[in-house]
């Protein structure tokens, strides 16, 4: 959830809760303040009745009025009442129930008790407080909404500089040789944000640059003296003079040395393809990959016997066309290299994955090692122990998903396009 929706989620509740709080508060206030002003004027009619009556003399020429809800009933001489209450009478015209205020009292007149009722109707007043408050919820519904949208433009023009910087920073490229340049704010909390990444993009730009030029140059100072020795070394073996044992020595450090340099140039391959130094995608054709690559080992194909299944139709695929060359290559190179006689190697390409299969036996180790740096399934295996890691590298600069699995007497690795 967006910081806006849950601060406007948050002063929406609020002002809700607040609102229905004060309402109820409002509403007790306002009917304390009707029924104060209705015993007003009920207690100013009871001095008008008192008066009335002392002036009748007499029960007989009191003042009852059913239309003005008064009434005189004789009440016993020990009994004194004043008192204010709520009741509910009949409404002839209305035909229905009707809630009045009431006032009981006793007064004496010529030494008789009287009990006086008057009666004050609560429906106008009533219906008077409805729609007070009904104009009270209007009008407060109304200033939320308005506040709400008032909130919502002043955060959106207050956070625009965020998302821009939020946009600049999501699609920084270190390679990129455009500077890095953020938006200036009038709100002092994103200015400082802005200089603290533009200070920590610079450092990590540098950092980046150094680490890169030092790749690059131990790589090449590294395979210079290595091609010196595989050269000279390729010059002792071609000797007559030295005995088997010597040979045997030259050979292996040989062996050795072509395995260093091969081991440098894929770890600097590797080290540029996490430094992401290969942006450029277009449309790709596997399947023309595949079939240019199993060529090249059409001699080691035929060695082991190994039935090649091709795939049957072909999806292009958007990704750099070297890091492509580089992960069919790698693939393959897996599937020949640790199948089995007369074994199987077949690939499966549709619009969503890639699938390479090759025969084997099930791995000794543990699987989700596979595509670790310098994992060997076996201890025998001649090979760097990168090419499964660099497929795994390529898949994830290039957003596609590797995975492996055995099933059947079969090696899967499956690349997930989407």
């Amino acid at each position: 959830m967006k910081l806006l929706t849950r601060t406007n989620l948050n002063f929406l509740s609020i002002s809700l809760f607040i609102f229905l709080v004060g309402l109820i508060v409002f509403y007790f206030l306002l009917r304390k303040q009707v029924d104060a002003n209705i015993n007003a004027e009920l207690a100013k009619k009871e001095s008008n009745i008192r008066s009335e009556l002392n002036m009748a003399h007499g029960m007989e020429k009191a003042p009852q009025s059913p239309a003005d809800k008064i009434v005189i009933v004789p009440a016993p001489a020990d009994e004194t009442v004043r008192a204010f209450t709520d009741t509910i009478l009949f409404d002839e015209r209305a035909k229905y129930y009707v809630p009045h205020r009431q006032l009981e009292f006793t007064t004496e007149i010529n030494g008789q008790k009287f009990l006086v009722k008057i009666y004050k109707s609560l429906a106008e007043t009533d219906s008077l407080i409805v729609r007070i408050l009904l104009l009270l919820t209007v009008v407060v519904v109304m200033l939320i909404v308005a506040l709400l949208i008032l909130n919502l433009h002043t955060s959106q023009k207050a956070w625009h500089s965020f998302y821009d910087t939020l946009e600049k920073v999501s699609h920084y490229d270190l390679n990129s040789q455009q500077e890095f340049s953020l938006q200036s704010s009038d709100i002092k909390e994103f200015n400082d944000l802005n200089r603290v990444l533009t200070a920590m993009t610079d450092r990590i730009k540098n950092d980046y640059y150094n680490l890169k030029e030092y790749t690059e140059n131990a790589s090449h100072e590294i395979q210079t003296p290595l091609a010196v020795i595989t050269s000279k070394l390729e010059v002792l073996l071609q000797s007559d003079k030295l005995p088997e044992k010597e040979l045997k020595t030259i050979t292996d450090a040989l062996e050795a040395s072509s395995k260093l340099s091969r081991l440098n140039k894929t770890l600097l391959l590797l080290a540029k393809i996490e430094n992401r130094q290969f942006p450029e995608t277009k449309e790709v054709d596997l399947k023309e990959l595949i079939q240019n690559h199993l060529e090249n080992f059409e001699e080691l194909i035929e060695t082991k016997q190994i039935q090649v299944k091709l795939p049957e139709s072909s999806f292009p695929i958007k990704m750099n066309p070297f890091l492509a060359d580089i992960m069919i290559a790698n693939l393959i190179k897996n599937g020949l290299r640790h199948n089995v006689k007369g074994g199987k190697l077949e690939f499966d390409i549709n619009e969503e994955k890639l699938i390479v299969s090759n025969s084997g036996e099930r791995i000794q180790g543990d699987e989700e090692q596979l595509f670790n740096r310098f994992y060997k399934a076996s201890s025998s295996d001649k090979s760097t122990g990168l090419g499964l890691a660099i497929v795994q590298k390529i898949c994830e600069v290039s957003g596609f998903q590797v995975q492996y699995a055995y099933h059947e007497n079969l090696h899967q690795f499956s690349i997930f396009f989407k």
